[in-house]
């Protein structure tokens, strides 16, 4: 059971709030409509205090989106109504984000705004390609296809960066393995040996020297090495969304050797895949490659497909509007053109979209490949350094004594 803050006015016309219980929102609002009252407002109860507050981005993550969709599909297509299925979908849904969207999307659909219009109302929670393909499924009548079609798109979507993600796993284990060893010898170690070689006497070299004091510093104070990685990290965040380091760093990623390939692979994958869903669902080609413009996670490639938008809206085609894009493969704009002649435009791209997501896959397998030699090296230097500056002194004063 759960708790909902509500607003009803009553038949007499007198506005009244408070909280209900109910186990769903629908079980909520029949329970506050029994008395021929109406709704004007209904949402979870989050309550006061620090569990309240949502920490990162607001916008729902893809396994969530695969969830709704396919969820709304399945119901929609089994003839259940909109209001209904999305009563069961705010049951069905897991996470404080989703529940509160699919709260809120049932509200305004119960005051009697669309679905799509009720999902436009949620911009940032949930993507705009989402938005713009419920639009066109209600005008074309074939909501639940558009829906599952949805759900196609963001299962392969997710299935793309759990690769990524994976071929990951290795390289950051590594980087957490380096940073932990260095952080240990350097703050219970090296303080240890120094204080023994210290009551040996003698004269210790430059690096343990360095080793000896910088230890000291770190146990010493740690909280100011905390602060500065903190605002290293914050200030990369800030310039990196910020306009010009955006674009800085979107050309670093596409010119970056190994890097750049998988970038430009799996932009092309994404390109690809997402325009044949969207033409699939009768979403003109200005729009499709308007809504793409923000799916390509790179800014360079962003201001180039707006400068094809520019074009298409002058009359030119696809494949001449995006001829300038040097960043995609050659194939692209062949297999555009094909599909333009031959009018499979869908169905071209997304066998192309097939193709370049298991380029993506080999390019981010090298791209791992190429990490990890580079990891170890970095490990074994830093993990190097540190024992090589505490074995020197220990080495010579062993000669001395023998």
């Amino acid at each position: 059971m759960s708790n909902y803050r509500y607003q009803v006015i009553s038949a007499t016309g007198k506005k009244s709030e408070g909280i209900i219980e109910a186990s769903s929102i629908g079980e909520a609002t029949r329970k506050l409509k029994a008395d021929g009252s109406y709704v004007a407002s209904l949402e979870l109860d989050k309550g006061a205090g620090l569990g309240s507050i949502e920490i990162g981005s607001p916008a729902l993550k893809t396994k969530d989106l695969v969830l709704i969709t396919r969820q709304l599909a399945s119901l929609l297509s089994a003839g259940i109504t909109v209001v209904r299925a999305l009563d069961m979908l705010y049951q069905q849904v897991e996470t404080k984000k989703a529940k509160r969207c699919i709260g809120e999307v049932y509200e305004a659909v119960q005051s009697g705004r669309s679905l799509s219009e009720a999902f436009r109302e949620q911009q940032g929670v949930v993507p705009n390609i989402m938005i713009q393909m419920i639009a066109a499924g209600e005008e074309s009548g074939r909501l639940d296809e558009v829906m599952e079609r949805l759900a196609e798109h963001f299962a392969k979507d997710a299935k793309l960066k759990n690769k990524i993600s994976s071929a990951m796993v290795y390289p950051k284990i590594l980087a957490g393995l380096t940073f932990a060893i260095s952080i240990g010898l350097l703050t219970f170690l090296v303080p240890k040996i120094g204080e023994t070689i210290k009551d040996l006497g003698g004269d210790l070299p430059a690096l343990t020297k360095f080793l000896l004091n910088f230890s000291s510093s770190l146990v010493h104070f740690w909280f100011i090495y905390l602060a500065v990685i903190g605002l290293l990290v914050y200030g990369f965040k800030v310039w990196r969304s910020s306009d010009t380091g955006g674009i800085q760093w979107s050309k670093l990623m596409l010119k970056l050797p190994v890097v750049g390939k998988a970038t430009k692979m799996n932009a092309s994958a994404r390109f690809t895949r997402t325009v044949a869903t969207l033409l699939k669902s009768g979403i003109s080609v200005l729009t499709a490659v308007e809504i793409t413009e923000k799916s390509l996670d790179n800014l360079i490639l962003e201001q180039k497909l707006a400068a094809a938008r520019l074009e298409i809206r002058k009359g030119a085609s696809l494949s001449k509007s995006i001829r300038g894009i040097t960043e995609f493969p050659p194939m692209i704009y062949a297999m555009v053109a094909i599909g333009e002649e031959s009018g499979t435009l869908d169905s071209i791209l997304e066998k192309a979209a097939d193709f370049f997501e298991d380029e993506a896959d080999a390019a981010t397998a090298k791209m791992t490949a190429a990490l990890e030699p580079i990891m170890i090296i970095i490990m074994a230097i830093i993990v190097g350094t540190v024992v090589g500056g505490i074995a020197m002194p220990i080495f010579t004063m062993a000669q001395y004594i023998m």
